[in-house]
Order: structure tokens, then C-alpha cells, then sequence
């Protein structure tokens, strides 16, 4: 083989090892198996149940692109069935040939090439317009394209059956998610809704920090994501609140407040007990611990449950905080009435360094209507 040859053949096997795609696979064998091999004709046919279908071609001359043929009446299906190479100098004296396929094409003499040949997938063949038999060197060429054509194929395979139990996994850990959360709505005042609404509060309030400094480097996509998907966890604590407390109808004394106020550390030690089953801990979980454990804290250091001041109170802390009491004011409760928006906007306006971080409340004040919004969207009657 040529240096040049050489060369080329490396860039297709580099090609083909980063393909994501069997359609990919397919494109980058039509534009350079070719002139490797130096046939008038390469086609890539696929394994379709019984029969062979002629994926795609890069001839002098029409094949059979798009078509299929049974298994059991094609060369292709014969290289797949019997996982063997298969060199025909002279198409029309060989008795495997259905020469009334090749009848119309340029074709006389061929090698077809199983792809995976212990269990073959497909088969990738080669033509010529003049009888005769191609060289062992060609056939090995033909055969290390198939032979890197199946490696790629299992590599696309295995990403695609990644890529759908990440997925399913990602699907149980929401339906995860809502359910723990589920378990604090449904003993509280609050309702199913309160998590989608503060989930999107947090979202869209993440969204629009992310337009300004500091938080252009650190709210990315990823981590808005799992803002918005550990968001339902913030209360999470309250399933271990009595309720003689989290149920009564009007305000809490001294003592029954600091009984409500232990649902933050609640919180943040069911998530380390999931933590521990788990015998390591994720992105997702750590930043549902932090919210639920640290959405309580207050800018000046009044909060709890550690009283953390300023920046010491985590971002997603800070995000949630905003979010879950701007809910709570708008909306109706057993033991309240419902606050209106405009109201609700100003009183946390005015908590500004005090309750809440000054840099979010400025920025929460120029989307409030994304949260009224959101707050009609979902609102419990809907």
C-alpha cells in the first residue's frame, strides 16, 4: 500500500471511530472506499430482517440504492449467511450470481465482505466493469474497511443503549424526585402545584441572573437544569414536622416554630441517608441537600438553621429562597389570604439586604411578571 494510501486509510478508520451514527458510518464508506479499493463501484448494504437493504452506493453507474433483495438471493445475503468473503472474478459464471440483478449495470466481476462476520450486520461490496480477480491486497483493503465499519457500528450501538438508560435513569430519578417531594405536600397546607411553580421560579430566575456578572461562569445550562430538577426537594425536611404543627391553622408559637424550623436539618439528613445507600453522592443530590438545608438562611445572618450571612449562604440557597417565599405570599392558604403580586414584588423588594441577597432581588424585580405568570399558569385551581 502506498504512503498515500496508507494515509487515507487511516483517516477513514479515524472517521468511522468517531462516528455517532450507523447513516454517518454509511457516508464516510460511500466517499472513500472507492478510490482505496480502486473499484468502479462500492455499495453498503444492510441486514433488514430477511432481507438485504442497499443502504447507499458511489458507482460509475446506477446499482441498486434504496432497493432490497431476500437474503437468500443475493450475494450480500450469501456473504451474511455463511459469514464469509466472497470474490467473484466473473459475475456471469458463477451460480450464486442473480444475474438478472446485474443484467443493467456495469458490473462483471465483485467482492462482497460481511460486516461482523460472526454475526453479521451488514456487508459491504466492491464492483468492477471488467471481469476479473481483484488482488489479496485489495481484499484485505476491503475487508479492514468492514472490519472497522463493525467495530464502529457496535461503538454507535453501545452509545445509542447509553444514551437510552441515561435517559430511563434520568426519568426514574424525577418520578424519584416528585414523589419524595409529594411525601411533605401532601401532609402540608401547600399543594402538587407549589413544587412546578417554584421549580419554574427558580428556573427563570437562574435564566436571567445568568445575563449579568458574577453568575455568568457559574449558572451554565447543567447546573440551572438541576436547580430546576432538585427544586421540588426543598421542603422535604417537613415529613418529619408533627401535625399537630405543620397542620395548624393559625400562627405558630415560639416553641412549635422551632419545632417547624428543625425541617431544614430533616431535610438535609434524608438526602445524606440516600446519600449513604448510595455509597457516594452526585451533582444532583448535593444540590438538593444544600437547597433544602440552606433556603431558610437570611443575607443579614437571621435565618436558620445556622444563621450564615451574605455569601456564605450558597447561591442555590439564596435562588430558592426568593422563589419559595415569593409563593407562599401570593398564594392562599388555610390560614391566609392570598397576597396580590404587586404587593408581594414590593415586601421582598423591601427585604432587600436584609432577607434576601440584594444582587437576585435586583434582578428578580425586572422579571416579576415572568413570576406572575407562572404563578397563573400553575395556579392550584388550574
Amino acid at each position: 500500500m502506498h504512503f498515500s494510501d496508507q494515509s487515507c486509510m487511516e483517516d477513514l478508520i479515524l472517521q468511522m471511530s468517531m462516528a455517532r451514527d450507523i447513516s454517518e458510518i454509511i457516508s464516510i464508506v460511500r466517499h472513500s472506499a472507492r478510490s482505496l479499493i480502486g473499484a468502479d463501484g462500492i455499495s453498503f448494504v444492510l441486514r433488514d430482517g430477511a432481507s438485504c437493504y442497499y443502504a447507499d452506493e458511489d458507482a460509475i453507474g446506477p446499482l441498486w440504492k434504496g432497493q432490497r433483495f431476500p437474503m437468500t438471493s443475493c450475494i450480500s445475503g450469501w456473504a451474511m449467511i455463511h459469514g464469509e468473503t466472497v470474490v467473484i472474478p466473473d459475475i456471469y459464471v458463477d451460480p450464486r450470481v442473480p444475474i438478472e440483478a446485474y443484467r443493467n449495470t456495469f458490473v462483471k466481476s465483485l467482492v462482497m465482505v460481511p460486516v461482523r462476520p460472526e454475526d453479521p450486520v451488514g456487508a459491504i461490496g466492491a464492483y468492477w466493469s471488467k471481469v476479473g480477480e481483484p488482488g489479496p491486497e485489495i481484499v484485505q483493503r476491503l475487508k479492514r474497511i468492514a472490519n472497522t465499519a463493525a467495530i464502529a457500528m457496535t461503538n454507535v450501538a453501545l452509545i445509542n443503549s447509553l444514551a437510552t438508560a441515561r435517559e430511563e435513569s434520568q426519568r426514574a430519578r424525577d418520578a424519584m424526585i416528585l414523589a419524595m417531594a409529594s411525601l411533605a405536600e401532601t401532609r402540608d397546607h401547600e399543594t402538587g402545584n407549589h413544587i412546578r411553580r417554584t421549580q419554574h421560579y427558580v428556573r427563570a430566575l437562574a435564566e436571567a441572573m445568568r445575563q449579568q456578572e458574577p453568575y455568568k461562569a457559574t449558572l451554565d445550562d447543567e447546573l440551572i437544569d438541576l436547580l430546576y430538577k432538585s427544586a421540588p426537594l426543598h421542603d422535604i425536611g417537613k415529613v418529619g414536622i408533627p401535625d399537630s404543627i405543620l397542620l395548624k391553622p393559625g400562627k405558630l408559637d415560639k416553641s412549635e416554630f422551632e419545632v417547624m424550623k428543625t425541617h431544614a436539618e430533616i431535610g438535609q439528613a434524608a438526602i445524606e441517608t440516600a446519600e449513604s445507600y448510595m455509597g457516594s453522592t452526585t451533582p444532583f443530590l448535593s444540590l438538593a441537600k444544600e437547597i433544602a438545608y440552606t433556603h431558610h438562611e437570611k443575607w443579614n445572618g437571621t435565618g436558620y438553621p445556622r444563621g450564615l450571612k451574605g455569601e456564605e449562604i450558597p447561591i442555590a440557597g439564596r435562588i430558592m429562597a426568593i422563589a419559595d417565599v415569593y409563593d407562599a405570599l401570593v398564594s392562599e392558604r388555610i390560614y391566609k389570604a392570598a397576597m396580590p403580586h404587586e404587593q408581594a414584588v414590593d415586601l421582598i423588594a423591601s427585604e432587600s439586604g436584609t432577607h434576601f441577597d440584594p444582587d437576585i432581588v435586583e434582578v428578580f424585580i425586572k422579571i416579576a411578571p415572568i413570576f406572575k405568570d407562572i404563578h397563573r399558569k400553575f395556579s392550584n385551581a388550574a
